[in-house]
Parts: structure tokens; sequence; C-alpha cells
């Protein structure tokens, strides 16, 4: 197979990273790059930590007590459904044991 050849695979190897290597930085250096990816992922990384500190000034709980109050009602469901379930068990046991 020409793939696992031992005579050209370091050749292969060789070439592949150069290729990768070179679209890497054609892609994310520092100027506009090939498309600008780079100068638009520091502009919406810029955004997302300017809206964090936004959200963080202006209420520092709310995060841990939207938290709090999921998880309460979480449990307070989970609690329910057990006590339902439970309840049915009970009354379908004691229809059993009428019926035998």
């Amino acid at each position: 197979m020409p793939q696992l050849d031992k005579f050209t695979y370091f050749t292969q190897f060789f070439w592949s990273c150069l290729f990768l290597l070179t679209f890497y930085i054609a892609i994310c250096n520092d100027g506009d790059g090939l498309l600008g990816i780079s100068r638009i992922l520091k502009l919406r990384n810029q955004l997302l930590s300017h809206r964090t500190n936004n959200i963080r000034s202006k209420d520092p709980n709310s995060l841990e007590d939207i938290l709090r109050k999921g998880f309460s009602t979480c449990l307070s469901y989970m609690y329910s459904s057990l006590s339902e379930v439970s309840q049915w068990l009970a009354h379908e046991v004691m229809e059993c044991l009428i019926f035998w």
C-alpha cells in the first residue's frame, strides 16, 4: 500500500506539515489574514468580555441565585414525581392483594 511505504512516508509528512503550517499562518496572523478571521475573533472576544463584565457588574449574585432556584425546582419536581410513583405503587399493590 502506498500510504505505508517507508520511502515516501517522510516526504508526505513533511509536505503536509508545511502546507498546514502555511495555511495556519495565512489565516491566523496578526494582520487581516487570509479572510480577516483573526480580526473577527478579536472583536468577538472583546464583545463577549464586555457583555460578561456588564452582567456581572449589575448583579454579582444573579448566577448563584439562578442556580439555586433551578436546583431547588429540580429537587421539588423529583420528590413530587417519586411521591406520585410511590402512591401509585401502593395503590397497585393493594389492588393485587384484594384481587388474590
